[in-house]
């Protein structure tokens, strides 16, 4: 069973651009055949017959509600930088806004795929952000653990809030593999996973089985 923190994996591919290995968009129908094709050259899995379950995919939803408090913020400015610094950011949540409503339509045709969603918060100060993502990715990957629905969890976070959720999945006897960048994850989680593979060391072929580089398209 795979658990895919969006947020936390958008700082993987940041990471990956910064490295010159290029602006990589990731297509997630073909992340559980990635991740069964890798696991199935390791060792410790040579003579075992791995089957994927399903993929979860956490992510903050954008809202009617989020865009109304961030309008409601432009109006209460009281200064011409504070009004153009939210004005900014309702347009990139726009932005945002229509980028992932293809996706979840693309999502909604993947076989074994689910999204789970939670509403984007507002505040002036920290501006756009998620809350209550991984408080749901942790509680659906102990429950499934608990529930027995999988042998090995397969996560593609590095998040440290996420360190109590591994333990407990552990002492239940399930298995923890880790698919990050070593920079994006904290050295807690490299330690308690049973297996961490850094994406820093995957070659071009093996992100190339996942992802591809996004080319703008030229006008002439």
């Amino acid at each position: 069973m795979i658990f895919v923190d969006s947020d936390n994996f958008k700082g993987v591919r940041n990471l990956l651009k910064e490295e010159n290995r290029g602006d990589r968009w990731i297509d997630f129908h073909k992340l559980n055949k990635f991740v069964l094709d890798y696991l199935e050259k390791n060792l410790q899995y040579k003579n075992c017959k791995l089957s994927h379950i399903r993929t979860y995919y956490y992510t903050g939803e954008y809202t009617s509600h989020l865009f109304k408090r961030i309008k409601e913020a432009i109006k209460e400015s009281k200064t011409d930088e504070d009004k153009k610094k939210y004005e900014k950011e309702l347009k990139k949540a726009l932005k945002n806004h229509e980028g992932q409503k293809d996706f979840l339509k693309k999502s909604a045709n993947y076989y074994f795929f689910e999204v789970r969603k939670k509403p984007l918060q507002f505040t002036k100060e920290n501006m756009v952000f998620q809350k209550g993502v991984d408080v749901q990715l942790a509680v659906d990957l102990v429950s499934n653990a608990y529930l027995n629905n999988y042998d090995i969890a397969v996560l593609f976070s590095g998040d440290i809030d996420l360190i109590e959720s591994v333990k407990s999945v552990k002492n239940l006897g399930k298995q923890v593999i880790i698919f990050s960048h070593y920079k994006n994850t904290s050295k807690e989680m490299r330690l308690f996973s049973d297996m961490f593979v850094d994406f820093q060391k995957l070659n071009d072929n093996l992100l190339d089985s996942f992802s591809h580089i996004f080319e703008k398209k030229v006008i002439p």
